[in-house]
């Protein structure tokens, strides 16, 4: 009875370490997997965006703004930062603008000088191009659009080449009565400092213009999959 009563306690003390031991190892390999991914996962550079959908002329306050990182190969050129944010809080709204959006210089309106070269972001220039209905397609194209543009040169000897400039922003859209009170319609778009010398050589050529859906990457140059999620963080304030 006694050698019974030994072997039962035996076996339930190994029981119980068996238990502590499988604990022990389940929390290691949870670490170091999340140790590993950590290690795997490439280092992101903060943007500034909004914590919530906002209105056209709403003002901009850091109440307004949260910081959300990015793999920097993603990352627009046209991104705001944190360090570069201050200059920009208490400007409003140019556009509506949708929760988790990056803020961009070419979203705001200065309320200071509305002069155009005031409201231009540092390194680009504003070209406008005659716009008709098909251009514009059918009135559905908004400001803050980020689309490609390709221009049809046609060369002395008749041949058409195509010229293409990826991932440009709408910065306006207007027109005016012309004559016989035809609508003139025109679009303004943001031409890096880099492109505007080739962009306005095309620039009195036929031009198409293809609308990217706004998950696609800025070089991107055929369609994707979505990209991954992004982490959200906590709005850290000022500089």
């Amino acid at each position: 009875m006694k050698t019974k009563f030994k072997w039962i306690i035996i076996l339930v003390i190994s029981l119980v370490m068996t238990a502590i031991t499988l604990l022990f190892l389940q929390k290691y390999l949870s670490e170091e997997t999340e140790r590993r991914l950590a290690e795997a996962e490439p280092e992101g550079i903060k943007i500034v965006v909004f914590a919530r959908a906002l209105a056209a002329d709403t003002t901009v306050s850091a109440e307004v703004l949260a910081l959300r990182e990015f793999p920097e190969h993603l990352i627009s050129q046209q991104w705001l930062q944190q360090h570069q944010l201050a200059p920009f809080i208490g400007q409003s709204l140019r556009y509506a603008v949708d929760a988790g959006e990056p803020l961009t210089q070419a979203m705001l309106i200065n309320t200071q000088f509305n002069g155009l070269s005031r409201q231009l972001p540092e390194g680009f220039y504003a070209v406008t191009l005659t716009a008709s209905e098909v251009t514009l397609h059918n009135g559905l194209l908004a400001v803050g659009d980020s689309v490609d543009v390709i221009f049809k040169e046609t060369t002395m000897s008749g041949e058409a080449k195509q010229h293409s400039f990826s991932a440009v922003e709408v910065f306006s859209l207007g027109g005016n009565g012309g004559p016989g009170n035809y609508a003139t319609n025109n679009i303004t778009l943001l031409i890096p400092a880099s492109d505007i010398a080739d962009f306005t050589r095309y620039q009195k050529d036929e031009y198409a213009l293809w609308v990217r859906p706004s998950e696609m990457a800025e070089d991107t140059e055929q369609w994707r999959p979505t990209l991954p999620a992004s982490r959200i963080l906590q709005w850290q304030g000022g500089q």
